[in-house]
């Protein structure tokens, strides 16, 4: 069982600091609001990941992936999502904001839940991957709950500690960048979950 645990923690590490919309929330929600705020959206992120934990473990998601309809439209829901948090990444003056708005803890924590529980990625891992990682003696819900929550703790590693490097990177740096270049990289994120929408939408235009 040891054997399993290590191979699976280094897989779920590779799998969390490879970045992705999860991530780029963080850092994004950390740059703008702090470094808390970043740590705060790391805990929801990974709140969204325990439901799957949750939903793998008592087979659920075997259901989900099962329906063709369920599915695209849990991809479409993750897409338009990411549109939607392209338009919030905007700087604030670019839509008719005076100032950026003090995110509220909850809402920072609902919106990370809501980046992750719309990823089909975390359910494809936990359908495809994560059973490899589960000794044949031990498949039950016990084993999948402990691998969950490992792939869970890596995850929100990864995700606060890059919301706490990218918060002290841009004051580390902000007096040394350009006015213009420091103005063309507030518009980063935005293009980052713009891009990710549209290829997502994209590769399912492909499969259909």
């Amino acid at each position: 069982m040891a054997n399993y645990l290590f191979y699976f923690i280094l897989v779920s590490l590779t799998m969390a600091l490879t970045p992705g919309p999860a991530m780029m929330y963080c850092i994004n929600t950390s740059m703008d609001h702090g470094k808390r705020a970043g740590i705060l959206a790391a805990m929801g992120v990974e709140l969204g990941t325990f439901m799957y934990v949750l939903i793998t473990a008592l087979g659920l998601a075997t259901l989900i992936l099962a329906s063709p309809v369920i599915y695209s439209g849990l991809r479409i829901a993750g897409a338009l999502y990411l549109l939607y948090l392209a338009y919030k990444a905007l700087p604030q003056e670019k839509v008719l904001t005076a100032k950026k708005a003090i995110k509220s803890k909850s809402s920072t924590v609902l919106t990370g839940i809501t980046v992750n529980i719309t990823n089909p990625k975390i359910l494809l891992f936990f359908i495809t991957l994560l059973p490899q990682f589960v000794p044949t003696d031990h498949k039950n819900i016990k084993m999948f709950f402990i691998l969950g929550l490992a792939f869970n703790l890596c995850g929100f590693l990864a995700n606060s500690s890059a919301a706490i490097f990218s918060h002290r990177l841009k004051y580390k740096f902000a007096q040394s960048i350009p006015t213009k270049t420091s103005q063309f990289m507030q518009y980063i994120p935005s293009a980052i979950f713009f891009l990710i929408a549209v290829l997502s939408l994209v590769l399912m235009a492909i499969e259909w």
